[in-house]
């Protein structure tokens, strides 16, 4: 049988505490996308809004960026949360 097969105490407590400390870190990560990706939502439509109140090509690139940058951040808030 070997070490593996029964680890002791102090290698239980080794690996214990070193998944903790990655699933802290990956909780932190994920509420660190998600209020960003909320933020650039909120960028994208305040682009496509600006695009409404100009004219002619810079409407066109206004409203261009800002569902652009809507979907990416749609996106992203997908794969953090339902992929």
């Amino acid at each position: 049988m070997s070490d593996s097969d029964n680890p002791s105490e102090t290698d239980i407590r080794r690996v214990v505490r070193g998944e903790m400390s990655r699933a802290g870190r990956s909780v932190i990560s994920t509420v660190f996308w998600t209020i960003l990706a909320a933020f650039t939502v909120l960028v994208g439509l305040q682009a496509v809004q600006m695009a409404f109140y100009t004219s002619g090509l810079a409407a066109l690139a206004l409203a261009a960026v800002g569902i652009l940058v809507m979907s990416a951040s749609i996106y992203l808030l997908y794969s953090l949360h339902w992929a």
